[in-house]
């Protein structure tokens, strides 16, 4: 008998979704279509997670899930309505509550966004993230640049960083992986 922990005994987290190929080196973060399995989450709402992953494929307008602190009810975030396949899967839940949100944006369409920010203004951009609540994008800001004229804010206006999205910036580093 094994003594070692497993996702079953909830003791530790691990990171499951898309059964995608890796396109190069891990990011450290989280994609599309994956979530991290949290110890104390009942089995269910990742079985729940799997498959509306499965059903809704790759689609762009499905947004990072939530799972609230007491572990009674899982949130789904989405742009327009849900297809067919997804809300039948979303109604076949129980044992806890589903909530689907809707979202402001696309959230494919943040992430999109998200890369081409820290791409195109690195250094000044050290990491830009599609918010979960699909609002908008979250930007750190190097701190040097920020520190020259003023905060995060005045770096992305002095870097000529712009985006169709709301920008929510922050003074930050990413940590080495």
């Amino acid at each position: 008998m094994s003594t070692r922990p497993s996702l079953d005994d909830g003791l530790i987290a691990a990171r499951k979704g898309s059964r995608r190929a890796p396109s190069g080196a891990p990011s450290g973060r989280v994609g599309p279509g994956e979530f991290v399995v949290y110890p104390g989450v009942p089995g269910r709402m990742y079985e729940l997670l799997e498959r509306v992953s499965a059903a809704a494929g790759d689609s762009p307008d499905r947004g990072d899930p939530g799972i609230s602190l007491d572990r009674t009810r899982l949130t789904l975030r989405w742009y327009g309505e849900l297809p067919a396949d997804v809300r039948s899967v979303v109604e076949a839940a129980t044992g806890f509550d589903v909530a689907v949100e809707q979202t402001e944006f696309r959230p494919g369409d943040l992430r999109a966004e998200a890369d081409r920010l820290a791409r195109e203004h690195a250094p000044t951009v050290t990491s830009a993230t599609a918010r979960p609540e699909g609002d908008g994008i979250d930007v750190l800001v190097a701190p040097a640049a920020a520190g020259a004229v003023g905060g995060p804010d005045d770096a992305l206006a002095a870097a000529g960083v712009t985006s169709p999205f709301p920008l929510v910036p922050e003074v930050g580093e990413v940590p080495p992986a």
